[in-house]
């Protein structure tokens, strides 16, 4: 499994001062998503979760965002939507640090997530600890360029 620093140079858009960081989990998967919430709870987040598409376009309007965590292909989306959800992320949180977690990895969605400036474009399983050690380097490293 690819440690941070291996997967991309870390730095992330994120508030420079000491708030709890609020992270959106685009995700169906009860098990994924309950864990990973769980873990990051933990690591001083504030995790919202959206399992439908509904449900994350609805998110993505009414809520400001540190992180996000799309996965695109939600149970019943149509092939054309698999990218909806990566742009409306984008476009409606300019400034959320864009992180596209999927099972499904291909070219179309490699493509929506540099378009989108994703910061990566990580393959399932991954650990919730490396997930959460990511979103702490990258609070750490917004704190540091900001000094």
């Amino acid at each position: 499994m690819p440690r941070p620093s291996s997967v991309f140079p870390l730095k992330m858009n994120l508030p420079t001062d000491t708030h709890r960081l609020r992270v959106l989990l685009i995700d169906d998967d009860d098990v994924i998503a309950g864990s990973l919430r769980q873990y990051l709870a933990t690591r001083d987040c504030d995790v919202t979760v959206a399992v439908d598409r509904d449900s994350a376009m609805l998110r993505v309007a009414a809520q400001e965002f540190d992180v996000i965590f799309v996965d695109p292909y939600l149970t019943g989306a149509v092939h054309d939507e698999h990218a909806a959800l990566i742009t409306a992320a984008r476009s409606r949180q300019p400034h959320a640090s864009l992180i596209v977690l999927t099972a499904y990895a291909s070219r179309e969605i490699a493509q929506a997530a540099r378009e989108h400036r994703a910061l990566a474009v990580l393959t399932k399983p991954q650990s919730v600890v490396f997930l959460g050690d990511l979103v702490s380097s990258s609070r750490d490293a917004a704190q540091l360029s900001s000094l």
